[in-house]
Protein backbone atom coordinates (compact mmCIF):
# COMPACT_ATOMS: atom_id res chain seq x y z
CA UNK A 1 0.00 0.00 0.00
CA UNK A 2 2.96 2.31 0.28
CA UNK A 3 2.72 2.61 -3.50
CA UNK A 4 -0.46 4.71 -3.03
CA UNK A 5 0.67 6.86 -0.09
CA UNK A 6 2.03 9.81 -2.16
CA UNK A 7 -1.17 9.82 -4.21
CA UNK A 8 -3.32 9.83 -1.08
CA UNK A 9 -1.28 12.68 0.42
CA UNK A 10 -1.57 14.63 -2.85
CA UNK A 11 -5.35 14.24 -2.76
CA UNK A 12 -5.39 15.49 0.82
CA UNK A 13 -3.34 18.54 -0.14
CA UNK A 14 -5.65 19.21 -3.07
CA UNK A 15 -8.73 18.85 -0.86
CA UNK A 16 -7.27 21.18 1.78
CA UNK A 17 -6.35 23.74 -0.88
CA UNK A 18 -9.88 23.61 -2.24
CA UNK A 19 -11.30 24.22 1.21
CA UNK A 20 -8.93 27.14 1.79
CA UNK A 21 -9.73 28.59 -1.63
CA UNK A 22 -13.46 28.26 -0.99
CA UNK A 23 -13.05 29.98 2.37
CA UNK A 24 -11.04 32.79 0.83
CA UNK A 25 -13.62 33.31 -1.90
CA UNK A 26 -16.40 33.27 0.67
CA UNK A 27 -14.49 35.77 2.81
CA UNK A 28 -13.87 37.98 -0.22
CA UNK A 29 -17.53 37.90 -1.21
CA UNK A 30 -18.55 38.64 2.37
CA UNK A 31 -16.09 41.52 2.60
CA UNK A 32 -17.33 42.98 -0.66
CA UNK A 33 -20.88 42.62 0.53
CA UNK A 34 -20.00 44.42 3.75
CA UNK A 35 -18.26 47.23 1.88
CA UNK A 36 -21.24 47.53 -0.46
CA UNK A 37 -23.85 47.17 2.26
CA UNK A 38 -26.48 49.87 2.94
CA UNK A 39 -24.96 50.39 6.37
CA UNK A 40 -21.52 51.15 4.95
CA UNK A 41 -22.91 53.58 2.37
CA UNK A 42 -25.01 55.20 5.08
CA UNK A 43 -21.93 55.65 7.29
CA UNK A 44 -19.98 57.14 4.39
CA UNK A 45 -22.86 59.49 3.68
CA UNK A 46 -22.82 60.67 7.28
CA UNK A 47 -19.07 61.26 7.11
CA UNK A 48 -19.41 63.30 3.92
CA UNK A 49 -22.29 65.26 5.43
CA UNK A 50 -20.24 66.06 8.54
CA UNK A 51 -17.43 67.37 6.35
CA UNK A 52 -19.95 69.46 4.32
CA UNK A 53 -19.39 67.43 1.14
CA UNK A 54 -23.11 67.34 0.50
CA UNK A 55 -23.12 66.05 -3.09
CA UNK A 56 -21.00 63.07 -2.10
CA UNK A 57 -23.25 62.53 0.93
CA UNK A 58 -26.29 62.39 -1.36
CA UNK A 59 -24.52 59.85 -3.61
CA UNK A 60 -23.76 57.58 -0.65
CA UNK A 61 -27.25 57.85 0.81
CA UNK A 62 -28.67 57.07 -2.63
CA UNK A 63 -26.43 54.00 -2.83
CA UNK A 64 -27.66 52.91 0.61
CA UNK A 65 -31.30 53.38 -0.44
CA UNK A 66 -30.77 51.36 -3.63
CA UNK A 67 -29.72 48.44 -1.40
CA UNK A 68 -32.34 48.96 1.33
CA UNK A 69 -35.27 51.28 0.69
CA UNK A 70 -37.01 50.56 3.99
CA UNK A 71 -34.93 52.71 6.35
CA UNK A 72 -36.56 56.03 7.25
CA UNK A 73 -33.33 57.43 8.68
CA UNK A 74 -31.50 57.14 5.34
CA UNK A 75 -34.18 59.10 3.50
CA UNK A 76 -34.18 61.69 6.27
CA UNK A 77 -30.43 62.12 6.21
CA UNK A 78 -30.47 62.48 2.44
CA UNK A 79 -33.15 65.15 2.91
CA UNK A 80 -30.77 67.01 5.22
CA UNK A 81 -28.07 66.88 2.54
CA UNK A 82 -30.55 68.20 -0.01
CA UNK A 83 -31.46 71.08 2.31
CA UNK A 84 -27.79 71.95 2.68
CA UNK A 85 -27.68 72.31 -1.13
CA UNK A 86 -30.88 74.35 -1.32
CA UNK A 87 -32.84 71.50 -2.95
CA UNK A 88 -35.88 71.84 -0.71
CA UNK A 89 -38.44 70.01 -2.87
CA UNK A 90 -36.20 66.95 -3.05
CA UNK A 91 -35.78 67.14 0.73
CA UNK A 92 -39.55 67.27 1.25
CA UNK A 93 -40.01 64.30 -1.07
CA UNK A 94 -37.47 62.27 0.93
CA UNK A 95 -39.14 63.18 4.23
CA UNK A 96 -42.46 62.05 2.77
CA UNK A 97 -40.87 58.69 1.93
CA UNK A 98 -39.41 58.42 5.44
CA UNK A 99 -42.80 59.13 7.00
CA UNK A 100 -44.46 56.57 4.72
CA UNK A 101 -42.08 54.03 6.25
CA UNK A 102 -42.50 55.32 9.83
CA UNK A 103 -45.29 57.81 10.49
CA UNK A 104 -43.95 58.46 14.02
CA UNK A 105 -40.40 59.35 13.02
CA UNK A 106 -39.97 62.74 14.69
CA UNK A 107 -36.72 63.61 12.88
CA UNK A 108 -38.46 63.37 9.50
CA UNK A 109 -41.09 65.89 10.63
CA UNK A 110 -38.39 68.22 11.95
CA UNK A 111 -36.37 67.94 8.73
CA UNK A 112 -39.42 68.53 6.55
CA UNK A 113 -40.26 71.55 8.71
CA UNK A 114 -36.80 72.94 8.00
CA UNK A 115 -37.39 72.59 4.26
CA UNK A 116 -40.82 74.21 4.57
CA UNK A 117 -39.25 77.10 6.50
CA UNK A 118 -36.71 77.60 3.73
CA UNK A 119 -39.55 77.75 1.18
CA UNK A 120 -41.53 80.20 3.31
CA UNK A 121 -44.29 77.65 4.00
CA UNK A 122 -44.45 78.52 7.67
CA UNK A 123 -47.89 77.07 8.43
CA UNK A 124 -46.75 73.67 7.19
CA UNK A 125 -43.52 74.01 9.16
CA UNK A 126 -45.44 74.78 12.35
CA UNK A 127 -47.71 71.79 11.76
CA UNK A 128 -44.73 69.45 11.36
CA UNK A 129 -42.96 70.85 14.43
CA UNK A 130 -46.07 70.44 16.55
CA UNK A 131 -46.35 66.82 15.42
CA UNK A 132 -42.68 66.19 16.18
CA UNK A 133 -43.03 67.71 19.66
CA UNK A 134 -46.06 65.51 20.35
CA UNK A 135 -44.00 62.44 19.41
CA UNK A 136 -40.75 63.57 21.06
CA UNK A 137 -41.31 66.35 23.63
CA UNK A 138 -37.58 66.72 24.28
CA UNK A 139 -36.53 67.13 20.66
CA UNK A 140 -34.66 70.44 20.77
CA UNK A 141 -34.60 70.77 16.98
CA UNK A 142 -38.39 70.66 16.84
CA UNK A 143 -38.62 73.69 19.14
CA UNK A 144 -35.85 75.36 17.16
CA UNK A 145 -37.61 74.94 13.81
CA UNK A 146 -40.90 76.05 15.33
CA UNK A 147 -39.14 79.17 16.61
CA UNK A 148 -37.90 79.81 13.07
CA UNK A 149 -41.45 79.70 11.70
CA UNK A 150 -42.75 81.85 14.55
CA UNK A 151 -40.03 84.44 13.94
CA UNK A 152 -40.87 84.52 10.24
CA UNK A 153 -44.53 85.19 11.02
CA UNK A 154 -43.84 87.95 13.54
CA UNK A 155 -44.55 85.94 16.71
CA UNK A 156 -41.29 86.87 18.36
CA UNK A 157 -42.14 86.33 22.02
CA UNK A 158 -43.42 82.83 21.24
CA UNK A 159 -40.24 82.20 19.27
CA UNK A 160 -38.13 83.29 22.24
CA UNK A 161 -39.98 80.82 24.46
CA UNK A 162 -39.31 78.00 22.01
CA UNK A 163 -35.62 78.94 21.80
CA UNK A 164 -35.46 78.96 25.59
CA UNK A 165 -36.94 75.47 25.59
CA UNK A 166 -34.41 74.28 23.00
CA UNK A 167 -31.54 75.70 25.07
CA UNK A 168 -32.89 74.06 28.24
CA UNK A 169 -32.92 70.69 26.47
CA UNK A 170 -29.54 71.16 24.79
CA UNK A 171 -27.40 74.03 26.17
CA UNK A 172 -24.77 73.33 23.51
CA UNK A 173 -27.13 73.83 20.56
CA UNK A 174 -25.49 76.86 18.95
CA UNK A 175 -28.23 77.51 16.42
CA UNK A 176 -30.81 77.93 19.22
CA UNK A 177 -28.97 80.99 20.51
CA UNK A 178 -28.74 82.26 16.95
CA UNK A 179 -32.51 81.96 16.43
CA UNK A 180 -33.16 83.66 19.74
CA UNK A 181 -30.88 86.49 18.62
CA UNK A 182 -33.16 86.86 15.58
CA UNK A 183 -36.14 87.27 17.93
CA UNK A 184 -34.29 89.77 20.09
CA UNK A 185 -33.32 91.78 17.01
CA UNK A 186 -36.92 91.93 15.87
CA UNK A 187 -38.10 93.11 19.29
CA UNK A 188 -35.40 95.78 19.59
CA UNK A 189 -33.38 93.93 22.26
CA UNK A 190 -30.11 94.44 20.46
CA UNK A 191 -27.71 93.96 23.37
CA UNK A 192 -29.34 90.60 24.12
CA UNK A 193 -29.13 89.73 20.43
CA UNK A 194 -25.41 90.50 20.37
CA UNK A 195 -24.87 88.42 23.52
CA UNK A 196 -26.68 85.45 21.95
CA UNK A 197 -24.68 85.79 18.73
CA UNK A 198 -21.47 85.86 20.75
CA UNK A 199 -22.59 82.66 22.48
CA UNK A 200 -23.39 81.07 19.12
CA UNK A 201 -19.99 81.96 17.71
CA UNK A 202 -18.26 80.62 20.81
CA UNK A 203 -20.05 77.29 20.38
CA UNK A 204 -19.70 77.16 16.59
CA UNK A 205 -17.66 79.87 14.82
CA UNK A 206 -18.53 78.36 11.42
CA UNK A 207 -22.21 79.44 11.43
CA UNK A 208 -22.49 82.38 8.99
CA UNK A 209 -25.97 83.40 10.19
CA UNK A 210 -24.59 84.14 13.64
CA UNK A 211 -22.42 86.85 12.12
CA UNK A 212 -25.36 88.09 10.04
CA UNK A 213 -27.62 88.39 13.08
CA UNK A 214 -24.92 90.20 15.02
CA UNK A 215 -24.39 92.52 12.04
CA UNK A 216 -28.08 93.42 12.13
CA UNK A 217 -27.84 94.29 15.82
CA UNK A 218 -24.74 96.38 15.13
CA UNK A 219 -26.58 98.15 12.31
CA UNK A 220 -29.35 99.12 14.68
CA UNK A 221 -26.98 100.40 17.36
CA UNK A 222 -24.61 102.43 15.22
CA UNK A 223 -21.84 99.86 14.88
CA UNK A 224 -21.70 100.00 11.09
CA UNK A 225 -18.04 99.10 10.72
CA UNK A 226 -18.55 96.12 13.03
CA UNK A 227 -21.58 95.12 10.94
CA UNK A 228 -19.56 95.25 7.72
CA UNK A 229 -16.80 93.16 9.31
CA UNK A 230 -19.33 90.54 10.44
CA UNK A 231 -20.95 90.40 7.00
CA UNK A 232 -17.54 89.99 5.39
CA UNK A 233 -16.91 87.04 7.70
CA UNK A 234 -20.31 85.49 6.92
CA UNK A 235 -19.67 85.81 3.17
CA UNK A 236 -16.22 84.29 3.62
CA UNK A 237 -17.87 81.28 5.29
CA UNK A 238 -20.66 81.05 2.72
CA UNK A 239 -20.43 83.22 -0.41
CA UNK A 240 -24.04 82.32 -1.26
CA UNK A 241 -25.67 83.66 1.89
CA UNK A 242 -27.87 86.42 0.48
CA UNK A 243 -28.84 88.04 3.77
CA UNK A 244 -25.18 88.83 4.53
CA UNK A 245 -25.00 91.01 1.42
CA UNK A 246 -28.22 92.73 2.49
CA UNK A 247 -26.91 93.53 5.96
CA UNK A 248 -23.66 94.81 4.49
CA UNK A 249 -25.70 96.98 2.13
CA UNK A 250 -27.58 98.39 5.12
CA UNK A 251 -24.36 99.32 6.92
CA UNK A 252 -22.95 100.96 3.81
CA UNK A 253 -26.17 102.92 3.40
CA UNK A 254 -25.75 104.31 6.89
CA UNK A 255 -22.25 105.37 5.88
CA UNK A 256 -23.56 107.08 2.74
CA UNK A 257 -22.19 104.50 0.28
CA UNK A 258 -25.32 104.11 -1.81
CA UNK A 259 -23.84 102.53 -4.94
CA UNK A 260 -21.96 99.93 -2.92
CA UNK A 261 -25.21 99.11 -1.15
CA UNK A 262 -27.07 98.70 -4.45
CA UNK A 263 -24.35 96.36 -5.74
CA UNK A 264 -24.69 94.19 -2.62
CA UNK A 265 -28.49 94.13 -2.92
CA UNK A 266 -28.24 93.08 -6.57
CA UNK A 267 -25.93 90.25 -5.55
CA UNK A 268 -28.38 89.18 -2.85
CA UNK A 269 -31.26 89.14 -5.35
CA UNK A 270 -29.16 87.07 -7.74
CA UNK A 271 -28.70 84.51 -4.96
CA UNK A 272 -32.25 84.66 -3.60
CA UNK A 273 -34.93 86.67 -5.44
CA UNK A 274 -37.52 85.76 -2.78
CA UNK A 275 -35.97 87.72 0.10
CA UNK A 276 -38.21 90.73 0.93
CA UNK A 277 -35.56 92.55 2.95
CA UNK A 278 -33.33 92.84 -0.11
CA UNK A 279 -35.96 94.82 -1.97
CA UNK A 280 -36.57 97.15 0.97
CA UNK A 281 -32.86 97.79 1.45
CA UNK A 282 -32.32 98.50 -2.23
CA UNK A 283 -35.38 100.77 -2.16
CA UNK A 284 -33.73 102.74 0.60
CA UNK A 285 -30.57 103.11 -1.50
CA UNK A 286 -32.65 104.24 -4.46
CA UNK A 287 -34.46 106.81 -2.30
CA UNK A 288 -31.14 108.17 -1.08
CA UNK A 289 -30.04 108.76 -4.69
CA UNK A 290 -33.16 110.80 -5.53
CA UNK A 291 -31.62 114.02 -4.21
CA UNK A 292 -28.41 114.02 -6.21
CA UNK A 293 -28.51 111.57 -9.13
CA UNK A 294 -30.93 112.53 -11.89
CA UNK A 295 -29.92 109.84 -14.38
CA UNK A 296 -32.78 107.50 -13.45
CA UNK A 297 -36.20 107.57 -11.80
CA UNK A 298 -34.91 106.30 -8.48
CA UNK A 299 -38.11 107.17 -6.64
CA UNK A 300 -40.30 104.98 -8.85
CA UNK A 301 -37.72 102.20 -8.73
CA UNK A 302 -37.70 102.37 -4.94
CA UNK A 303 -41.48 102.28 -4.68
CA UNK A 304 -41.54 99.28 -7.04
CA UNK A 305 -39.06 97.49 -4.76
CA UNK A 306 -41.21 98.22 -1.71
CA UNK A 307 -44.27 96.84 -3.47
CA UNK A 308 -42.31 93.72 -4.47
CA UNK A 309 -41.33 93.16 -0.83
CA UNK A 310 -44.94 93.56 0.33
CA UNK A 311 -46.12 91.18 -2.38
CA UNK A 312 -43.62 88.57 -1.16
CA UNK A 313 -44.58 89.11 2.49
CA UNK A 314 -47.71 91.19 3.24
CA UNK A 315 -46.76 91.16 6.93
CA UNK A 316 -43.25 92.56 6.47
CA UNK A 317 -43.15 95.68 8.61
CA UNK A 318 -39.89 96.98 7.15
CA UNK A 319 -41.40 97.13 3.65
CA UNK A 320 -44.27 99.35 4.79
CA UNK A 321 -41.84 101.55 6.66
CA UNK A 322 -39.67 101.94 3.57
CA UNK A 323 -42.65 102.68 1.35
CA UNK A 324 -43.65 105.33 3.87
CA UNK A 325 -40.27 106.93 3.24
CA UNK A 326 -41.02 106.87 -0.48
CA UNK A 327 -44.30 108.65 0.14
CA UNK A 328 -42.43 111.28 2.14
CA UNK A 329 -40.19 111.87 -0.87
CA UNK A 330 -43.32 112.17 -3.02
CA UNK A 331 -44.63 114.67 -0.42
CA UNK A 332 -47.62 112.41 0.26
CA UNK A 333 -47.21 112.72 4.00
CA UNK A 334 -50.59 111.36 5.02
CA UNK A 335 -49.99 108.18 3.00
CA UNK A 336 -46.56 107.95 4.66
CA UNK A 337 -48.24 108.09 8.07
CA UNK A 338 -50.64 105.31 7.01
CA UNK A 339 -47.78 103.02 5.94
CA UNK A 340 -45.61 103.80 8.97
CA UNK A 341 -48.59 103.09 11.21
CA UNK A 342 -49.12 99.77 9.42
CA UNK A 343 -45.48 98.90 10.10
CA UNK A 344 -45.97 99.72 13.79
CA UNK A 345 -49.13 97.59 13.94
CA UNK A 346 -47.21 94.66 12.49
CA UNK A 347 -44.24 95.19 14.82
CA UNK A 348 -44.94 97.49 17.80
CA UNK A 349 -41.25 97.31 18.75
CA UNK A 350 -40.07 98.68 15.40
CA UNK A 351 -38.24 101.85 16.44
CA UNK A 352 -37.40 102.91 12.89
CA UNK A 353 -41.10 103.05 11.95
CA UNK A 354 -41.78 105.56 14.72
CA UNK A 355 -38.84 107.62 13.49
CA UNK A 356 -40.19 107.53 9.92
CA UNK A 357 -43.66 108.58 11.03
CA UNK A 358 -42.07 111.37 13.03
CA UNK A 359 -40.45 112.69 9.83
CA UNK A 360 -43.84 112.70 8.12
CA UNK A 361 -45.26 114.68 11.03
CA UNK A 362 -42.32 117.09 10.84
CA UNK A 363 -43.14 117.79 7.21
CA UNK A 364 -46.68 118.59 8.31
CA UNK A 365 -45.28 120.86 11.08
CA UNK A 366 -46.89 118.66 13.71
CA UNK A 367 -44.00 118.98 16.13
CA UNK A 368 -45.62 117.44 19.20
CA UNK A 369 -46.75 114.32 17.34
CA UNK A 370 -43.26 113.99 15.91
CA UNK A 371 -41.65 114.38 19.34
CA UNK A 372 -43.94 111.73 20.77
CA UNK A 373 -42.90 109.28 18.03
CA UNK A 374 -39.22 110.11 18.52
CA UNK A 375 -39.62 109.51 22.26
CA UNK A 376 -41.03 106.06 21.54
CA UNK A 377 -38.33 105.27 18.97
CA UNK A 378 -35.60 106.21 21.46
CA UNK A 379 -37.28 104.23 24.21
CA UNK A 380 -37.21 101.16 21.95
CA UNK A 381 -33.73 101.82 20.55
CA UNK A 382 -31.56 104.29 22.50
CA UNK A 383 -28.94 104.09 19.73
CA UNK A 384 -31.19 105.28 16.87
CA UNK A 385 -29.41 108.42 15.74
CA UNK A 386 -32.16 109.53 13.34
CA UNK A 387 -34.68 109.74 16.16
CA UNK A 388 -32.45 112.09 18.18
CA UNK A 389 -31.79 114.24 15.12
CA UNK A 390 -35.51 114.54 14.30
CA UNK A 391 -36.45 115.31 17.88
CA UNK A 392 -33.67 117.91 17.94
CA UNK A 393 -35.20 119.56 14.88
CA UNK A 394 -38.64 119.59 16.52
CA UNK A 395 -37.24 121.22 19.67
CA UNK A 396 -35.43 123.73 17.45
CA UNK A 397 -38.70 124.62 15.73
CA UNK A 398 -40.38 124.98 19.14
CA UNK A 399 -37.60 127.29 20.36
CA UNK A 400 -36.27 124.85 22.97
CA UNK A 401 -32.66 125.24 21.90
CA UNK A 402 -30.91 123.60 24.87
CA UNK A 403 -32.96 120.44 24.52
CA UNK A 404 -32.39 120.53 20.77
CA UNK A 405 -28.62 120.83 21.24
CA UNK A 406 -28.56 117.88 23.63
CA UNK A 407 -30.34 115.68 21.11
CA UNK A 408 -28.11 116.82 18.24
CA UNK A 409 -25.01 116.00 20.25
CA UNK A 410 -26.41 112.56 20.98
CA UNK A 411 -27.23 111.90 17.31
CA UNK A 412 -23.67 112.80 16.29
CA UNK A 413 -22.18 110.75 19.11
CA UNK A 414 -24.07 107.70 17.86
CA UNK A 415 -23.39 108.26 14.16
CA UNK A 416 -20.68 110.80 13.48
CA UNK A 417 -21.05 110.26 9.72
CA UNK A 418 -24.71 111.33 9.47
CA UNK A 419 -24.42 114.65 7.62
CA UNK A 420 -27.91 115.96 8.40
CA UNK A 421 -27.18 115.94 12.14
CA UNK A 422 -24.44 118.54 11.64
CA UNK A 423 -26.88 120.65 9.63
CA UNK A 424 -29.45 120.46 12.42
CA UNK A 425 -26.87 121.35 15.06
CA UNK A 426 -25.62 124.27 12.95
CA UNK A 427 -29.17 125.66 12.94
CA UNK A 428 -29.28 125.38 16.73
CA UNK A 429 -25.87 127.00 17.21
CA UNK A 430 -26.97 129.96 15.09
CA UNK A 431 -30.01 130.47 17.32
CA UNK A 432 -27.74 130.30 20.35
CA UNK A 433 -25.41 132.88 18.76
CA UNK A 434 -22.46 130.48 18.42
CA UNK A 435 -21.32 131.15 14.85
CA UNK A 436 -17.94 129.48 15.29
CA UNK A 437 -19.45 126.09 16.00
CA UNK A 438 -22.20 126.66 13.46
CA UNK A 439 -19.61 127.22 10.72
CA UNK A 440 -17.68 124.11 11.78
CA UNK A 441 -20.84 122.02 11.58
CA UNK A 442 -21.74 123.40 8.17
CA UNK A 443 -18.31 122.48 6.87
CA UNK A 444 -18.62 118.97 8.34
CA UNK A 445 -22.07 118.56 6.80
CA UNK A 446 -20.77 119.58 3.37
CA UNK A 447 -17.80 117.22 3.74
CA UNK A 448 -20.03 114.23 4.51
CA UNK A 449 -23.07 114.71 2.28
CA UNK A 450 -23.68 113.51 -1.27
CA UNK A 451 -27.01 115.36 -1.32
CA UNK A 452 -26.74 118.68 -3.22
CA UNK A 453 -29.97 119.93 -1.64
CA UNK A 454 -28.56 119.40 1.84
CA UNK A 455 -25.28 121.01 0.81
CA UNK A 456 -27.11 124.07 -0.56
CA UNK A 457 -29.21 124.29 2.58
CA UNK A 458 -26.11 124.11 4.77
CA UNK A 459 -24.32 126.86 2.83
CA UNK A 460 -27.39 129.07 2.84
CA UNK A 461 -27.78 129.16 6.61
CA UNK A 462 -24.41 130.90 6.91
CA UNK A 463 -24.93 133.35 4.05
CA UNK A 464 -28.29 134.26 5.53
CA UNK A 465 -26.64 135.57 8.69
Amino acid sequence: MRHWEPVRRLKQVVNISAVVLTALVTLLITSCALVDSPTEHYKKGNAYYSSKQYEKAVDEYTAAISRDSHQAIIFTNRALAYIAQGQYDLAIADCNKALAINSNFALAYVTRASAYNEKGLYDKALEDCNRAITIAPRNALAYLNRAWALNATGKYEEAIRDCNRAVDIDPGLAIAYMNRAWSYNETGKYEQAIADCNKTITLDPSLPLAYVNRAWAYNQTGGYDLAISDCDRAIELDPRIAIAYVNRAWANLMKGRHDIAITDCNKALELNPQLPMTYTTRAWAYFEKVAYDFTRDWLTMGMDDCNSAIELNPNFALAYNMRAWGYILKQLYHLAIVDATKAIELNPSFALAYSTRAWAYINLSQWDYAIKDCDRAIELNPKLAQAYDRRAYCYYKKGEYDRALGDSNMAIEINYEMAVSYYTRALIYIKKGDMVHARQDVEKCIELTDDPDLERAARSILTAQ
